[in-house]
């Protein structure tokens, strides 16, 4: 019986998958070797880019790492062994999908593949556009889900600023209410504030327009039900022990949503609390669980801040910190002017160390010669004047 290894191939229905936003279609794959039929399948696939950067990234990403993983495991391990280099040189595994025929040869995986963290924060950083970050689920999807890849958790708190930042947001949130098809956990506390934190800037920045003010207070709504009810959110047992509260019982998190409630009241219900007493409801809601006079630095024990990856420790950061508790002292002042006495008072007092916290941290990022985003967002809250200074000066 000779010893040469016949060849192998793989091959796919003509249908191109669009499936997750827009774009689906049926896939279905044999191996030429044997003629039983192979279960379907879904081939993640990219919408095209207007931008040359991003779609050369995009290529890369889906020939090197995700096109790969819809091989079976026996001829996966041969791509990636190297005792099959000469042989797959002449004849390499092939994948068709749409007509259109992949051919695989050896690959060396310290060589040949592209680190997964480095190609996915090129292509998050050459996305600009609404289109271009249509294909962010894709990517996750891809990436996480099909091929196995972890991401850096650091990563995550950047997709959702680039993704903000582009008018994006709702990409972001999708993707979360996706997690199963993506892999986009809210499952560390920089990412759920960075989220939350975005979520009330689109308030924030619109002058507190009605409207947006109320899908800020939905939304808010809809992360903290994803944090409560959807266990595919859950932290890691490490990150979970070494925190007070779990993500949707941390008074941070649920200031975002006294805010919004709070700003409804004060901006446009002359102070009342109309929308069935949430303001006061979730005031004495975050009181139960944040003891007063503690600010937010002592909200959790000091081993959460041991973690720089998952922990707290984005919070020692002080322009990131002004970023993170502006809006929450925003929304006990607001919500303290909406509330019985005795309630709010309870607030100031809360109030009180986060403002103490606040202008010990302005006093250090005021100096700093970093991206002061947490000082402008301070000066747009509490400090229009010199926000509008800055803008003048930034339009001239």
């Amino acid at each position: 019986m000779s010893g040469t290894v016949p060849s192998s191939a793989l091959r796919v229905g003509s249908r191109t998958w669009q499936a997750l936003y827009n774009n689906a279609g049926g896939l279905q794959r044999r191996c030429l070797s044997s003629s039983t039929p192979r279960q379907a399948v879904h081939v993640v696939t990219f919408t095209k880019s207007a931008s040359p950067e991003l779609q050369e990234i995009l290529d890369t990403i889906r020939e090197k790492i995700i096109l790969p993983s819809y091989l079976p495991e026996d001829q996966r391990k041969r791509l990636y062994n190297h005792k099959y280099k000469k042989q797959l040189q002449v004849d390499p595994i092939t994948l068709e999908i749409d007509g259109q025929l992949h051919k695989f040869k050896y690959v060396d995986m310290m060589r040949d593949l592209p680190n997964t963290h480095d190609v996915v924060t090129r292509a998050l950083n050459a996305m600009k556009t609404p289109s271009d970050f249509a294909n962010l689920p894709r990517l996750l999807e891809g990436v996480c889900s099909q091929a196995h890849r972890k991401l850096n958790g650091s990563l995550y708190p950047k997709m959702v600023r680039r993704a903000a930042m582009a008018d994006c947001l709702t990409v972001v949130i999708d993707c979360a209410k996706q997690v199963k098809r993506t892999g986009f956990k809210l499952d560390s506390s920089e990412t759920i504030n960075e989220l939350l934190v975005w979520i009330q800037k689109g308030a924030i920045d619109s002058n507190w327009d009605k409207k947006t003010t109320q899908k800020a207070l939905k939304r808010t709504q809809q992360i903290l039900d994803l944090l409560e009810e959807d266990e595919n959110h859950q932290p890691k047992e490490e990150v979970a022990v070494s925190r007070a509260f779990p993500f949707y019982r941390d008074p941070q998190m649920l200031a975002a949503r006294l805010h919004m409630a709070a700003a409804l009241a004060v901006k446009h219900h002359g102070g009342k609390d109309l929308d069935g007493g949430l303001v006061a409801k979730y005031a004495q809601e975050l009181v139960q669980l944040w003891p007063e006079e503690t600010g937010l630095l002592e909200l959790h024990p000091t081993i959460a801040y041991a973690d720089s990856r998952e922990g707290m420790r984005y919070l020692l950061e002080r322009n990131g910190f002004v970023w993170y508790a502006s809006p929450i002292l925003s929304g006990l002042r607001m919500a303290a002017q909406v509330v019985e006495p005795e309630l709010a008072q309870q607030l100031k007092k809360r109030a009180a160390a986060v403002g103490d916290e606040l202008q010990t941290a302005l006093a250090v990022a005021r100096k700093s010669h970093s991206t002061q985003r947490g000082v402008a967002l301070y000066n747009k809250l509490f400090n229009p004047q010199a926000s509008s200074e800055v803008a003048a000066t930034e339009e001239a």
